[in-house]
């Protein structure tokens, strides 16, 4: 078996679906946190001069997407067929198009005045169509009782898990998650099942800037 050396922050962000992703499929990797001091010294030694990097037998593999593409592959979280890897692209595409809207404006806004303002805009307006999308694609496979796309956990749900816990972090907003209860449902079934062996160990580190 190959051997797998994951590099990122001590944190969740950009790598966090990668590392659910081995969690899922019940593979060993190695996670390695890289703090702020000694970044600077390997910042160098990666491809592009940033992270997070997936080492594969010694080869580097950079970008997040393609390694979250690569890991599911690798595990046979990327769907039984073409069709399938396909429905697992519109759902991860959906996911980036319901987040992108709220990271600049909501996440990282400074001015708190401006922060209220521009979340009750997405949660009210800009978001309730994508989770309505996403609700939609659910529950077209198997009534939404199980996952988005087959009868296994895929990329997808792993996708969703993570943008959820960004989508649900800010304290000040009503997320409006609980009016689609099928995606509450899938959300609380792989915490409870899938990962809940990772959260359960995962550090806590949340947020850093790279």
């Amino acid at each position: 078996m190959p051997s797998y050396k994951l590099l990122y922050f001590d944190t969740r962000g950009r790598a966090e679906a990668t590392r659910m992703l081995f969690a899922v499929a019940n593979k060993e990797f190695e996670d390695v946190r890289i703090t702020k001091e000694e970044w600077p010294k390997v910042k160098p030694t990666t491809p592009q001069g940033h992270i997070p990097v997936l080492e594969i037998d010694g080869k580097q593999l950079p970008q997040s997407n393609a390694i979250e593409s690569y890991v599911a592959r690798e595990f046979g979280l990327y769907g039984s067929d073409n069709w399938e890897a396909a429905q697992i692209d519109v759902v991860r595409e959906t996911m980036k198009d319901l987040i992108e809207p709220m990271i600049m404006p909501v996440l990282f806004e400074l001015d708190k005045e401006k922060q209220a303002t521009n979340s009750k805009e997405y949660y009210e307006k800009t978001a309730p169509p994508f989770l309505k999308i996403l609700h939609d694609l659910l529950v077209k496979n198997n009534g939404g009782t199980g996952y988005f796309v087959g009868n296994t956990a895929t990329l997808a749900d792993v996708i969703f898990f993570v943008t959820m816990e960004w989508f649900e972090k800010p304290s000040y907003a009503n997320k409006g998650l609980e009016n689609y209860p099928m995606l509450v449902g899938l959300r609380d079934r792989l915490a409870a099942n899938e990962l809940a062996k990772h959260l359960k160990e995962r550090p806590q580190a949340y947020w850093i800037h790279d």
